[in-house]
């Protein structure tokens, strides 16, 4: 099991710009012991040599995406007040 060490744990903290008191430095370094323990069980998995994972061929086919007249157009359009080039033209806000 992986532990991490008082310098580790400062260091980290520093490196994060994080003020931990000493119960959120505890819980810190617990969370951080059971994530790298957790890594550490995941290493130990045997692969036999193959990858572990797994990539499903495509079956279908790809749709053709058609440009297409927008129901709400007109709609949206009425709530500009100016529109240039089929562009809908809203005021600066800066």
């Amino acid at each position: 099991m992986a532990v991490i060490t008082d310098a580790e744990l400062a260091r980290l903290a520093e490196t994060s710009r994080l003020k931990l008191s000493a119960s959120e430095a505890e819980a810190f370094r617990r969370d951080l012991n059971e994530l790298l323990d957790y890594f550490s069980r995941i290493n130990e998995v045997e692969s036999r040599g193959e990858e572990l994972y797994y990539v499903k061929e495509m079956t279908a086919a790809p749709r053709k995406d058609e440009p297409a007249e927008s129901r709400e157009a007109a709609a949206l359009r009425s709530k500009f007040t100016r529109e240039k080039d089929g562009f809908m033209m809203a005021p600066k806000s800066l």
